[in-house]
């Protein structure tokens, strides 16, 4: 059987438990001077005391050396005369003081002339010798050497000390004690700090993301064992970052912290509801025991209030779900949170499910964004070219430049997939200078008399720097300004359209034409086509395909080019496919064609033919069809050879 340990030592264990070598230390370090201290003040008593005992002594014995003198002449007597070698002994009833033991005389030779008593001399702590001088009429005649018992005011003062000592050692104790008391409570409060620091969210009081890991792994293990299902729901306050912006950071806090009543209120008792981001939330619990969808619903129905202000909040949430364990955790986590990016791409304040079609267009999203990034850093964009015609004389007039993408396996993206995928992750502005330089540098090498028009994305414009960064192209490619078109659609006027018009009026003063592109389908409005000056109308190739059938619509076609002329617009038709469209376009007044009937987009190294063909074409128009091709690229041979060889570069 184990001897059993002392209370005090339980009580000590527990008092030491948790301690830090530091902290021991210092209470070691504590005891050892207050032990030093005990001491110092126990000798210094025992000296007091000692010194008391000694005055005490003293006045005994000067008491009894007074009445000596006063009240035994013949002492005096004896002391006067010459010494013999005698010495008288009295009995010790003949001292005057109980506490006087034992008493010499000697006479002013030092000579012992009476002794009386028991000699006890030191052998007693509480004996104290004393001498005093005996006087008679004012003259010194000897010496009395007493014994005197202090016993009693010793043991008197002694036990008085002890009281004191025992009431300071008692009192040190204390203190020694609730020092460590302290100690060991702030420790522990410290550590209970700490521990609630790691594991919860100091904001709003929920578990936090490791400690969210922590719990959804041993959930996992239990999915495993019990052949259960586990829903994981991420929450996302949708803008949070604008409210943040607007309101400032500790109403901020506020919001989280009454978003987190609300969901640990919408909870069931064997949910995990943490906070494990900024403005992200996650309830993780068994389907038969999840959180019911009305639930969440009914955190952000109501109003949030923040003092005087009432604020609506919405949410993105996704969800994925995991079987008898099939998923781990951390897959089952980010599957949760591709579903509510994807809500989030949806426009938010939605609830959508991983396995849902909105979150395989969001893969489908991120593998282009991933492909995009790749095509930047790999150079796998290309340019191609559609050319313009003057609608009359059907005369090459300039070219479109259109961006191409095919992926290294082979897989050609359109874009009409690409370039909004590229506004939204921002990689535009990257992608449409890289268009603008390569198209610069193309045009660069034609015949001058052919331009080159590029499209401008909407949040080009965003950038500061567009205007500059235009004009740095220009000069590095040393493309005259007057052979640049920039085409622009109508949703760059949504919005603040003030910056995006003195940009585009920078631009212009550059020489550099703008042309509005795809009028008609997008955000109509006349107002700004006072506004700004354009320098070319290019109608959508809707109106030209809707003509062939529907008068109202070739109506309309010609109220726009009618409204282009009275701006002093050049007029291009899109679409034009047919023999026939090319007739109506130029009937109506258009000032250039372009479409599949004068060609589709074709890569660089295909432009040489088309503008050896151009030539061709020219000078049949100039010997009225006489000349042959042969002939006349015979007669041009040098001058096409060197522009072809330019296009190659």
């Amino acid at each position: 059987m184990p001897k059993s340990v002392p209370a005090w030592g339980n009580t000590l264990r527990e008092l030491l438990k948790g301690q830090s070598t530091a902290n021991l230390v210092a209470n070691a370090l504590l005891i050892c001077v207050s032990a030093l201290l005990l001491v110092v003040g126990v000798q210094y008593v025992h000296t007091e005391i000692s010194a008391l005992v000694r005055d005490d002594a003293k006045m005994s014995a000067h008491k009894w050396a007074n009445h000596l003198a006063a009240s035994d002449p013949q002492m005096i007597e004896l002391l006067s005369e010459p010494h013999d070698g005698s010495v008288l002994r009295l009995e010790r009833s003949k001292t005057a003081s109980s506490n006087i033991v034992s008493y010499s005389i000697y006479d002013k030779d030092g000579r012992l002339r009476v002794y009386a008593g028991t000699d006890t001399g030191n052998q007693h702590d509480q004996f104290s010798r004393v001498s005093i001088p005996l006087s008679s009429q004012g003259k010194t005649i000897g010496t009395l050497v007493a014994n005197v018992d202090t016993s009693d005011i010793y043991d008197l003062l002694v036990q008085g000390a002890s009281k004191i000592g025992m009431i300071l050692a008692s009192a040190i104790g204390f203190i020694i004690l609730v020092s460590l008391l302290v100690r060991a409570s702030a420790t522990r409060e410290a550590q209970r700090n700490i521990t609630r620091l790691m594991q919860y969210d100091a904001a709003t009081g929920l578990p936090n993301q490791a400690t969210f890991e922590e719990i959804l792994n041993s959930m996992h293990q239990h999915e495993i064992m019990d052949q259960t299902s586990t829903r994981l729901m991420l929450i996302n306050i949708d803008r949070f970052s604008h409210i943040n912006e607007r309101l400032g950071r500790q109403s901020g806090d506020q919001l989280l912290r009454e978003v987190a009543d609300r969901l640990r209120a919408a909870c069931n008792d064997d949910s995990l509801c943490a906070r494990i981001g900024g403005d992200t939330f996650a309830i993780a619990a068994s389907t038969d025991n999840a959180t019911r969808t009305e639930n969440l619903e009914g955190v952000f129905a109501k109003p949030f209030q923040l003092g005087s202000q009432s604020i609506r909040l919405a949410a993105s949430v996704g969800v994925a779900t995991s079987h008898n364990g099939a998923i781990k955790p951390e897959i089952l986590q980010q599957r949760a949170e591709k579903a509510m990016r994807a809500a989030k791409a949806s426009g938010g304040q939605q609830y959508v499910t991983y396995d849902s079609k909105v979150v395989s267009e969001l893969r489908e999203t991120e593998r282009l964004s991933a492909l995009i990034e790749e095509a930047l850093e790999k150079d796998l964009f290309e340019l191609h070219y559609q050319p313009v015609v003057e609608s009359c004389s059907r005369k090459l007039a300039s070219f479109e430049a259109l961006i191409r993408l095919t992926s290294p396996e082979g897989e050609r993206i359109s874009p009409d997939r690409f370039i909004p995928i590229a506004e939204l992750t921002g990689s535009i502005n990257q992608i449409g200078l890289w268009t603008l330089r390569e198209a610069c540098r193309t045009v660069s090498g034609l015949p001058k008399h052919i331009s080159m028009a590029v499209n401008l994305s909407p949040q080009q414009f965003s950038s500061a720097t567009l205007v500059q960064d235009i004009e740095a192209i220009l000069a590095e490619t040393r493309v005259d300004p007057k052979r640049l078109e920039l085409e622009v659609t109508e949703s760059i006027m949504i919005g603040d359209a003030e910056p995006v018009l003195e940009q585009l009026c920078s631009l212009q003063q550059l020489g550099i034409r703008i042309a509005l592109d795809d009028f008609g389908t997008g955000y109509s409005s006349l107002s700004y086509l006072w506004q700004f000056k354009f320098d070319k109308l290019k109608i959508d190739q809707a109106f030209i395909r809707a003509s062939d059938d529907e008068p109202k619509a070739l109506a309309l076609l010609g109220k726009i080019v009618e409204v282009g002329r009275t701006f002093n617009m050049k007029i291009t038709a899109e679409g034009i496919e047919t023999e026939e469209h090319a007739e109506r376009a130029a009937y109506l007044g258009c000032d250039f064609s372009q479409g599949y009937l004068f060609g589709k987009a074709i890569p660089q190294t295909s432009l040489a033919s088309v503008v050896i063909s151009e030539f061709a074409e020219y000078i049949r128009r100039q010997t009225n069809g006489e000349a042959r091709f042969e002939n006349a690229r015979n007669a041009e041979e040098q001058p096409v050879r060197s522009k072809s060889a330019t296009l190659m570069n």
